[in-house]
């Protein structure tokens, strides 16, 4: 058990999907026209297929299902693009290099992308990846803490992201408790780690199919999703692209298209066969995660997506979540969600 914990608290350090802090330059957009050009005449690579650039939120993990499940079966090849998959230095890079144009496409969070879009950065979401928000509340089991309610005097760790302690204090008041009488410790990257090693009481931005997954198959936990804890559902998973370019210029538009086209291929497939998918990710995650807890995080993953209509988004939902991040103090000032969404870009688009 000790060797189990120790690999687990190491992965939560390197490859945990859900610490996404947006700290971006202003001096980004002033930038972009300058920087987009080296990506604007993409030339076919030996294969014929159009190179594509795709900056992930994080290392590869189950969230990315999709598209690495797309990598491994070619579908991606079958759509006409050479896919090339990066890991970010900062979590914070992807609005601000799709926005330069130093890549393509990046996946990124419906937050995030709301607060990149009022800070005048050239993004918009092209696809929902992972639909419905994963951030979650947990607790043990012994801690007595089963509802929002019971937070009152309790310690909850968090990431460091800077929604999570709005929301958090939102949540508390729904319940009816003061938010002020929690005590919120930014412990980083090592929520798991936190939680474990009882340092908390409970954490508060964790992926209900990653740490959730994780933690349970060490001990008794009470996982309580967000959106179960009064918050708006959200996309918490999207893929961004640059507008600008989108419109200007017909190649990566098209190259767009068939990206998409490749991931929803995907998607299909690892929903109609899991194994494939297992198959697909077990290499790309060598090391982060014991095989067994893989499997059920995949499986986890998989009940979360579509099985029809891949990557749509609504923007009036996009409205009314971009409506209550302003009210609840996670945006400065009002920003129009509907604008930082489109559907034009996915296959069923083009049908």
């Amino acid at each position: 058990m000790t060797n189990s914990r120790t690999r687990t608290i190491r992965r939560q350090a390197l490859t945990r999907p859900g610490v996404r802090m947006l700290s971006i330059a202003a001096a980004a957009a002033v930038a972009l026209t300058g920087c987009q050009a080296s990506s604007d005449n993409a030339e076919p690579g030996e294969t014929g297929a159009a190179p594509v650039s795709v900056l992930l939120d994080w290392s590869p993990n189950p969230d990315h299902v999709a598209l690495y499940t797309a990598q491994h079966t070619g579908a991606y090849g079958d759509a006409g693009v050479d896919v090339t998959f990066t890991t970010p230095s900062n979590t914070a890079d992807a609005a601000r290099e799709v926005s330069l144009g130093r890549s393509d496409l990046a996946i990124s969070y419906e937050p995030d992308t709301l607060i990149a879009a009022e800070q005048g950065l050239d993004v918009v979401s092209v696809a929902a990846l992972i639909p419905t928000s994963l951030t979650s509340l947990i607790a043990r089991t012994e801690s007595g803490i089963t509802t929002a309610a019971d937070l009152e005097g309790k310690t909850v760790g968090l990431s460091g992201l800077a929604s999570q302690q709005p929301t958090l204090d939102y949540i508390a008041r729904e319940a009816g408790i003061d938010p002020n009488s929690i005590s919120a410790p930014n412990v980083q990257q090592s929520l798991n780690q936190a939680l474990l090693t009882d340092q908390v009481d409970a954490i508060f931005g964790a992926f209900r199919n990653i740490e959730g997954v994780e933690l349970t198959a060490q001990g008794d936990f009470v996982i309580m999703p967000a959106t179960e804890l009064g918050v708006p559902d959200y996309a918490e998973l999207v893929i961004i692209a640059n507008p600008s370019r989108l419109a200007a210029d017909a190649d990566y538009a098209e190259r767009v298209r068939a990206f998409l086209a490749g991931t929803a291929a995907g998607q299909a497939t690892a929903l109609d066969d899991r194994q494939v998918a297992i198959d697909a990710l077990t290499p790309e995650t060598e090391g982060s995660y014991d095989p067994d807890v893989l499997e059920r995080m995949i499986d986890a993953t998989l009940e979360l997506l579509p099985e029809d209509g891949f990557g749509q988004q609504s923007a009036q939902d996009w409205a009314a979540y971009a409506l209550w991040m302003h009210e609840n103090g996670l945006l400065e000032t009002e920003v129009d969600g509907a604008t930082a969404t489109t559907n034009d870009y996915l296959p069923q688009a083009g049908s």
